[in-house]
């Protein structure tokens, strides 16, 4: 079976995606080559091919370490990503319009035909998009539609990856006849399924196409060991040149998230139940990275690294005296200790992603997140002492907020700023299947209509997200409380002393900024604002 594997626009230029290095990982297991197509960097790099301030970007981000982690150097180049993504924003609107049946613009038509020749180059039968962002979805739905409307390409066209999870396949494959199949769930064992030369009706979690309409063929098969799984491979992609200057990598300690019970979180639904690798098999990958590509940076993509687990895999790193440098994503609980936070910056953390979302007791009870703003400021103290950078995740406009529930997060920043490296202020977003979502009356919310992420020909594509009202506010317009709390929150933070210059990088290049910093000492991190 001829498969291609392609990793569609858009997203920053710095991600090398994991999930194609998953299922190239399948197809190396069992000695079958694969073609693997990484559009999104081919896009960003023809950009900086034509555009002097881009190419000089792009030189920069590749270049030295030493002068990438140059405050003021960085700042300078990397000003001209704004102008990559206006060009990519205008060949989004050019994609809306070609799907809405409104024509082909030139400058459309020149990517796609590009992309197109390069997706059919080894004849493939199958070309699988791997979708990790519905970001993603207009370009590869303008591509497929290319493909088969344009070319006339004999191949099918099959969707999966964690944004399948966040929309209704039923009716993705309705407004779009160009696709051929989507998988939901995790992409190993209907990717091994494909490559020995099943259908699709023979893979658990497919959405197809017959004469009948769409047929699904159930719920996806979820694996129970993860440590049966190949190592993710990506020697074909670590040649790509992405936008750093040294390697850094996405790796994966568990899937599905051990807590499982906030009730704003949509993320259960792309990812199953919690199971874990064994943390000494992650060290040991981190240490085949090291020794294949030189890379000691590692970015886990973990929705939660519990206290246990962290405590295991920084066991596992001293004991292999592995030197590396990895971020993980966790929760303010009073179980990451002075100690455990010690020994994790001993192994090599040096950036932890909060989430925080409140610093309400009240909203977090509400949310049932399972903290508390005490504990969560002790954490972050904690965690600032031994070097590790504090990102904090917040949510405004949360069910349930009020002047008081606002004000009790304010005196929280207040206190925690000190702290604190970087922060993103998020408005809270009503997901169809969470219990707010499911429940929304219980919460003082009331539904108002779905959101549509695109438009097929007169055909409306929806994720997940509800629009939404709260009580007693008038009108049939989307509640305004999160755009005013986020404006509060602005103005105040005006007041604060700026964060430093790296806590609002993108991922890869915060992560080489927090291993940069972390020897310094915490007074002096000011001496790093923009």
């Amino acid at each position: 079976m001829r498969i291609t594997l392609v990793f569609p626009p858009r997203t920053g230029p710095t991600y090398m995606p994991l999930g194609v290095a998953c299922l190239a990982a399948v197809a190396s297991s069992q000695k079958i080559a694969i073609d693997q197509f990484d559009a999104n960097l081919e896009l960003w790099n023809s950009l900086c091919d034509d555009n002097a301030f881009l190419g000089a970007m792009r030189t920069f981000a590749r270049g030295p370490l030493d002068g990438f982690l140059d405050p003021g150097a960085y700042a300078a180049n990397m000003s001209y990503m704004g102008e990559g993504v206006r060009r990519i924003d205008e060949l989004e609107q050019l994609g809306r319009q070609y799907l809405a049946g409104n024509g082909l613009g030139t400058e459309l038509s020149a990517l796609l035909a590009r992309h197109g020749q390069r997706i059919l180059r080894d004849d493939p039968e199958i070309v699988g998009f791997s979708v990790m962002y519905l970001d993603q979805l207009l370009f590869v739905l303008a591509q497929a539609k290319y493909l088969h409307e344009e070319l006339s390409a004999p191949c099918r066209i099959v969707l999966g990856g964690a944004a399948m999870s966040a929309l209704d396949p039923v009716e993705l494959l309705q407004a779009a006849p160009w696709i051929g199949g989507v998988i939901v769930g995790e992409g190993e064992v209907p990717f091994a399924a494909l490559l020995a030369g099943q259908t699709l009706w023979q893979i658990p979690g497919c959405y197809y196409r017959d004469g009948a309409g769409v047929v699904s063929t159930g719920n996806p098969e979820t694996l129970d060991d993860l440590s049966t799984l190949a190592m993710p491979d990506f020697s074909v992609l670590a040649d790509g040149g992405y936008f750093n200057p040294v390697p850094v990598l996405s790796i994966y300690g568990c899937r599905g998230c051990k807590w499982r019970r906030c009730r704003f979180c949509s993320h259960n639904q792309s990812f199953g139940r919690h199971r874990q690798r064994p943390p000494l098999t992650v060290a040991l990958e981190m240490l085949a990275r090291q020794n294949s590509y030189g890379c000691r940076h590692f970015y886990f993509v973990d929705q939660y690294v519990d206290p246990i687990y962290l405590d295991a895999l920084s066991d596992a790193i001293l004991a292999m005296k592995l030197d590396c440098r990895f971020q993980i994503m966790a929760r303010t609980i009073a179980d990451y200790t002075p100690a455990l936070l010690a020994k994790a910056a001993r192994a090599g953390c040096c950036w932890i992603s909060w989430g925080m979302e409140s610093g309400s007791q009240r909203l977090l009870d509400l949310m049932n997140k399972g903290t508390e703003p005490e504990a969560s400021f002790a954490v972050l103290k904690n965690a600032s002492a031994v070097g590790i950078s504090n990102l904090l995740m917040m949510i405004f406009g949360a069910p349930g907020s009020d002047d008081r529930a606002l004000d009790d997060t304010f005196s929280f920043l207040d206190r925690s700023w000190p702290y604190v490296d970087g922060m993103t202020a998020s408005a809270f977003v009503l997901f169809a299947e969470t219990d707010y979502g499911r429940h929304p009356e219980k919460y003082g919310l009331e539904v108002i209509g779905t959101n549509t992420i695109v438009d097929v020909g007169g055909r409306p594509i929806h994720d997940m997200k509800l629009r939404f009202r709260r009580e007693g506010e008038d009108g049939r317009a989307e509640s305004p409380l999160a755009a005013r709390e986020i404006d509060l929150w602005e103005r105040r933070r005006a007041w604060l002393p700026p964060l430093p210059f790296h806590g609002r990088l993108c991922c890869e290049h915060y992560l080489l900024y927090a291993d940069a910093l972390q020897a310094k000492p915490r007074p002096g991190k000011r001496d790093h604002c923009a």
